[in-house]
């Protein structure tokens, strides 16, 4: 989930970008949505995208793909709390994909559709390139709490609810997935070319974020206690 502050977005009133920064091209921009609206929206689509599509009527292709505007419509007219939602259209849904800090949304070629980048519960097939050993960054890192050490260093990271083990190349993200589940964070530093060399893909999905089938102990390679 997302737990912390987004900043609001604006339009640009020359160029048509959507911004972060109240003033564009030299001129003041139109607001799209405040931070507020936008973390809310950010965290309902991102759970119908990964985990429960069909809370709003959604039924999403093989590839986790589904139209936006039968998003928007479905989160209007068919959502739960959709009375807190009816403010929703497409530009906002579009705005809310292309400035994702982490990318955790993909928008199609047509900008047509749009899809969770990674993240999913629900079974999906996303056609990724594993990378080569050239391609891996040095380290990777995964966030827990204390508790759960002993079984992570007997069986390893595994995906639990989710399709794939998530790890990132951020330190702070891995920092901030840990305090999700308590407050004795430990981030786990992971070998990636151990991985490959045991025969595991690993696969980049949005800005910061590697999945990879599973994470065996011996490819761990410290753990960082975070006070």
């Amino acid at each position: 989930m997302l737990g912390f502050a987004l900043k609001p977005i604006y339009r640009c009133r020359v160029c048509g970008r959507f911004v972060e920064e109240p003033f564009h091209c030299g001129k003041p921009a139109v607001l799209v949505m405040d931070g507020v609206r936008r973390l809310r929206l950010s965290k309902l689509v991102s759970g119908l995208l990964r985990h429960f599509p069909w809370e709003a009527c959604l039924e999403l292709d093989e590839g986790g793909w589904v139209d936006i505007d039968v998003l928007v419509e479905g989160i209007r007219r068919c959502w739960r709390n959709r009375e807190l939602y009816q403010w929703v259209t497409r530009e906002h849904i579009v705005a809310l994909a292309l400035l994702d800090p982490k990318g955790r949304f993909e928008l199609s070629n047509d900008g047509r559709r749009i899809r969770a980048a990674y993240g999913h519960s629900v079974k999906v097939k996303i056609d990724r390139r594993p990378l080569s050993l050239e391609e891996l960054p040095e380290k990777l890192y995964h966030g827990t709490v204390k508790r759960v050490l002993e079984n992570i260093f007997r069986e390893g990271i595994k995906p639990m609810k989710r399709l794939m083990v998530h790890l990132t190349d951020r330190f702070e993200d891995a920092v901030e997935t840990g305090r999700r589940h308590g407050s004795d964070v430990v981030v786990l530093v992971v070998d990636p070319r151990c991985l490959v060399e045991k025969g595991y893909e690993v696969y980049k999905a949005g800005r910061s974020v590697y999945l990879v089938a599973r994470v065996p102990p011996e490819c761990i390679v410290e753990r960082i206690f975070v006070s």
